[in-house]
């Protein structure tokens, strides 16, 4: 049985990344004196989340919590209240996470053998090349040389979101004018990739059930692997049942859903094949696993949400590795060159594979002297 977990106190850390990124870091210490270091990143609505996960330790600090999945519970919060309101599902799912790290360091083993997997050196990523491109570099052949670069780096799978002019209600027609841009975008990556990568496409909930199976039909003549959430799986899981139904391509879907029976209801009824998790939102790195393994018994697949810093992407790497069957861990490439420094050991990507640092539980911390050099204003 776990060793219960006696929360003590919480440090909070960010860092500018970019004009439209922050990065949330959270240090939870026990009445041990461990560190458990989480990523509490989700927008806009961060700083709400950060205020709940401060009111929750507050709550639950010196009590003994024997187990992950009780939190909620223990905060008498409700799956339906938590589903409604992503900065409580991220502050939920940060606590969580931090607790089966607490565990795995009392155990003296790997957050991946905590969460049931074995050790292994290394998980394979794909690279998503969306969030390298800002506002004036988003032309078919930007998205083509960052997509052969990251192929250069050894990425076998690479991921773009090309739909920047679409916006939802629109009709088919209309569609098909302002989706054009993007399918050059896609038939750019394919020309400057090959044939041989394979190339995935997130629509970022832009389309509707009346014009997403046209644009998968176009998107199939350039050898797209899956077709990522063309409407929002938490609000319309039947409209993407009925797309998935409807179109030849693989449907992936569900990174701001939260528990495992929402990731387990979409395979259920056929919404997506893929399910992507997200250690940030679905309830922590146990909850991932869950939801993953349980794709897999239902004849689905998963593949972790995972675009943001390299504290949520190093605990969503041993969250794959404890899932079989997990496809490639989304990574965001070239976003901030200086991520790696972040880390203590530094974060190491190479060769289209992130390589654990090995150590109990997350097996690395907050680099503090890198972290206010890049927090500084003139870096």
């Amino acid at each position: 049985m776990p060793e219960a977990i006696q929360l003590a106190e919480v440090e909070l850390a960010s860092v500018s990344v970019t004009e439209r990124t922050t990065w949330t870091f959270a240090e939870l210490s026990d009445s041990e004196g461990r560190t458990a270091l989480v990523e509490l990143t989700c927008g806009d609505e961060t700083p709400d989340a950060v205020a709940a996960l401060a009111e929750y330790v507050a709550v639950l600090k010196g009590r003994n919590i024997p187990d992950e999945s009780g939190v909620a519970g223990s905060l008498g919060l409700s799956v339906s209240a938590i589903r409604a309101r992503r900065p409580l599902a991220s502050a939920v799912s940060a606590l969580r996470t931090a607790i089966v790290v607490l565990q795995a360091q009392s155990n003296r083993i790997s957050l991946t053998e905590q969460l049931g997997g074995s050790v292994q050196d290394s998980v394979e990523l794909y690279a998503n090349i969306n969030r390298s491109m800002g506002p004036g570099r988003r032309a078919p052949s930007d998205f083509a040389a960052a997509a052969e670069r990251a192929v250069v780096d050894g990425f076998a799978v690479v991921k773009c979101a090309p739909f920047d002019e679409v916006t939802p209600p629109a009709t088919l027609d209309e569609v098909r004018r302002v989706a054009a841009r993007g399918i050059q975008r896609v038939a750019a990556v394919r020309e400057a990739v090959g044939p041989d990568v394979r190339l995935l496409v997130d629509c970022h909930s832009r389309f509707e059930t009346g014009s997403a199976p046209w644009v998968a039909e176009e998107l199939a003549k350039s050898g797209v692997g899956w077709f990522e959430e063309p409407v929002q799986p938490t609000r319309d899981a039947a409209g993407l049942s009925e797309i998935a139904r409807a179109v030849s391509i693989p449907v992936a879907g569900g990174e701001i859903g939260y528990g495992a029976s929402f990731f387990t209801g979409l395979v259920a009824q056929g919404a997506v094949q893929v399910v992507m998790p997200d250690v940030k939102y679905c309830g922590g790195v146990a909850e991932a696993v869950r939801a993953g393994r349980s794709a897999g018994r239902n004849g689905g697949q998963a593949s972790l949400h995972s675009p943001s810093g390299p504290v949520s992407q190093l605990a969503s790497a041993h969250a794959a590795a404890a899932t079989p069957g997990s496809l490639p861990l989304e990574h965001a490439v070239y976003e901030a060159p200086w991520r790696s420094e972040l880390l203590s050991p530094p974060e190491r990507i190479e060769g289209g594979r992130l390589w654990f640092p090995g150590g109990p539980g997350l097996g690395a911390s907050l680099d503090r002297e890198a972290l206010a050099r890049y927090s500084s204003p003139n870096r």
